[in-house]
C-alpha cells in the first residue's frame, strides 16, 4: 500500500516542479517551443522504459486502448500542456498550478457522466476542498 503513495507523492513532486522550470524557460521562448522541447526530451527516456518491458509494445496494446491512449496524448502532454505553460506565463508558476490543479473537479464530474463512476461523500468533500482552495488562492490579487 505504501508502496502506491509513494509513486503518487513522487509524481506530485515531478508535476510540482514543472510550472518552475517553464516559468524559468518562457523569457526565452514561448509556450509552443516549450512543448515540444519537452515531449522530444522525453523520447529517449521513454524508449529506455520500453526497452525494459517483458512483452513486445504490439503485443501489450490493443487496438482500441492505443486509440484512446492516442487521444491522451493529443489532450495531455500537447494540448494541455499548451495551455498550461500559457497560464503559467501570464499568471506566474504559484497563481496558475492552483488553477491547472483544478483537474480533479472536471475529472470527477466526466468520471460520473461518462463512466457512472459513484460520487462518495469523501470524493465530493475532497472535489469542494480543492475548489475552496482555488477560490482562496485565486482571490487574491497579484500585485
Amino acid at each position: 500500500m505504501l508502496y502506491g503513495e509513494c509513486l503518487a507523492l513522487t509524481s506530485a513532486v515531478l508535476w510540482g516542479t514543472i510550472p518552475v522550470l517553464v516559468r524559468k524557460g518562457l523569457p526565452h521562448s514561448n509556450a509552443s517551443v516549450a512543448v515540444m522541447l519537452g515531449l522530444l526530451a522525453s523520447v529517449p527516456l521513454l524508449l529506455l522504459v520500453f526497452s525494459f518491458y517483458p512483452h513486445p509494445v504490439t503485443q501489450a496494446v490493443t487496438p482500441q486502448a492505443a486509440a484512446w491512449f492516442a487521444a491522451v496524448g493529443i489532450m495531455g502532454p500537447c494540448l494541455g500542456r499548451v495551455f498550461n505553460y500559457m497560464g503559467v506565463d501570464r499568471l506566474g508558476a504559484a497563481r496558475a498550478t492552483p488553477l491547472i490543479n483544478s483537474s480533479p473537479l472536471f475529472t470527477t464530474v466526466l468520471a460520473l457522466v461518462f463512466l457512472h463512476e459513484q460520487v462518495t461523500f469523501k470524493i465530493l468533500f475532497g472535489v469542494l476542498s480543492i475548489v475552496a482552495g482555488i477560490v482562496v488562492l485565486s482571490g487574491k490579487r497579484h500585485a
